[in-house]
């Protein structure tokens, strides 16, 4: 008997070791699989935010959130309701300032995704509760979308009679017109000038010489005068009710509308209007040209929108607000060879977020007459400029070949919608300037901006009368002034190939940390 009730002893001992390890053998499964479970959820959550800042679709409130119901249809009630993950998005504008929760902002250099996912299976065990949740967390770089700063303004915008002389090439880029638009003047052309874009005269008259061309339309308040050989791709529109002269040597892929009477000395017609009236002149143009229609005396010819002028002041809080460092410069005003070594010239090329250079403490600035110097941008870049500004043998280019924008501001501080050009020297930029890898400039100035000389830029010019000679080339790309409205570009309603183009939204980048993380409590 006691042998038997030892007997039973071992073997309650041994059943219930064998219980306690099966059960605790099935707490620890039911934790690895909560914990793989609540895990896979929580990436779950940074791919599906990342998807959505892909798609250009952040959440407004700056979080994703999905259930367990929404992952496998098959379950209901309480359980489909269980939450699946939860993803939120924060971003900062350098590695040394705090985190911002939301939507990347404009001046965003990294995100940072945070992401709570949930078991659907829930651990058995009293120690499983730490495995039900699992969170992570990913840090990207930023790179910000192409235009993503106000996108207005034509390629070229002269308030006043510009100069269009001597070996100008103003060229298209990526879809954008490199149009011309004068607001108040004529606009006199010649010697090896070639627009990639219309030329627009909205208060005044066009006169195109020698081989002074244009790939889209001629579009002027009053008369057009078209004299040499050149080629014109759109239109030739002239509201205004003197007569328009057409060099018979002149090619046009568009047509002719004229408020006026037409002048042309081609030769006439065969049939039809044959006379040296004002009717055979129409058809000689239409003959010689290969323009199509030929209209003239039409009352219906639409003149182009008159561009008001747009005063950018200098509010250094309207540019910290939208995420900008406003730095005031103290260093020397000749950016030359011994200049160039300065600490504050050296450190323009050492910003990582976009800056503001206030330069106005130099009653001029000059870059930089004995010195070859070159700016290598990390960022986007703008100069708040005095109103006498020299640039000469000056290069730009962009580290890592990223696209970045470098804006020349000279403040017009009157609010009049006029160019303010009192205390105005000139914004000159002459002996062989040029920008490479992915750099725009934009030079905005109510004072004369005037281009000589082996100029190589791709940007846009604002002000108050710009003026090219002697071997220039520009390529147009728009990229504006950050909360300023420069017109759409084309001087006036339907003007083909208006500006800009969509804006391109930001995208995450490369990855800086994937870490777990705390549950958040």
């Amino acid at each position: 008997m006691i042998a038997v009730i030892g007997l039973l002893g071992v073997t309650s001992m041994i059943t219930l070791t064998v219980t306690g390890a099966t059960v605790q053998a099935l707490g620890y499964t039911s934790l690895s699989r909560a914990g793989v479970q609540a895990n896979a959820a929580a990436e779950s959550g940074v791919d599906a935010m990342l998807a959505a800042l892909f798609a250009d679709d952040c959440p407004a409130s700056g979080e994703l959130e999905a259930t367990q119901g929404s992952i496998d249809p098959s379950l209901t009630g309480d359980e489909a309701a269980d939450p699946f993950y939860l993803s939120t998005i924060a971003y900062r504008i350098s590695t040394s300032a705090a985190w911002t929760p939301g939507c990347p902002a404009e001046a965003a250099t990294q995100i940072r995704i945070q992401s709570t996912g949930f078991a659907a299976d829930q651990g058995v065990s009293e120690s499983s509760s730490g495995q039900d949740a699992s969170a992570v967390q990913a840090v990207y770089q930023w790179v910000p979308g192409a235009n993503s700063a106000a996108v207005t303004g034509a390629a070229v915008f002269s308030y006043g009679v510009p100069g269009l002389s001597n070996s100008l090439e103003l060229l298209s880029f990526d879809g954008n017109a490199a149009n011309v638009i004068v607001a108040d003047g004529n606009i006199v052309c010649s010697n090896s000038v070639y627009v990639e874009g219309d030329i627009v005269a909205a208060n005044g008259n066009i006169s195109l010489n020698n081989t002074c061309s244009a790939g889209g339309k001629v579009w002027a308040s009053g008369t057009v005068t078209l004299q040499g050989n050149k080629t014109i791709g759109g239109d030739i529109i002239a509201a205004g009710t003197g007569t328009t002269s057409i060099d018979p040597s002149t090619r046009i892929g568009g047509g002719v509308y004229a408020r006026g009477e037409i002048d042309s000395w081609g030769q006439r017609c065969t049939s039809g209007a044959t006379g040296w009236d004002a009717a055979g002149d129409a058809c000689s143009v239409g003959r010689n040209t290969g323009a199509s229609p030929v209209f003239y005396n039409r009352t219906d010819v639409v003149a182009p929108t008159r561009p008001p002028w747009v005063d950018v002041n200098f509010v250094a809080s309207d540019w910290q607000a939208r995420g900008w460092t406003v730095r005031t410069y103290t260093g020397p005003c000749n950016i030359d060879n011994n200049g160039k070594n300065n600490s504050q010239v050296v450190a323009f090329s050492t910003y990582t977020t976009p800056t503001v250079i206030d330069m106005r403490g130099c009653s001029s600035l000059t870059i930089s007459t004995s010195a070859n110097y070159t700016l290598n941008m990390r960022t986007d870049l703008t100069f708040i400029t005095p109103r006498t500004v020299n640039l000469e043998n000056f290069t730009v280019t962009s580290q890592g070949n990223i696209d970045r924008a470098l804006r020349f501001i000279t403040p017009d501080t009157v609010a009049d919608a006029r160019p303010t050009t009192t205390g105005c020297g000139r914004f000159d930029i002459n002996n062989k300037n040029e920008t490479r890898d992915a750099i725009a400039i934009i030079i905005y100035s109510p004072c004369t901006i005037q281009n000589s000389n082996q100029l190589s830029w791709r940007g846009q010019y604002y002000g108050g009368r710009v003026t090219f000679s002697n071997n220039s080339e520009v390529v147009y790309v728009p990229i504006g002034i950050p909360g300023f409205d420069l017109g759409n570009g084309a001087g006036g309603p339907g003007g083909a190939g208006a500006v800009g183009g969509t804006p391109t939204p930001g995208t995450p980048g490369d990855l800086i940390e994937y870490t777990d993380i705390d549950v958040p409590a």
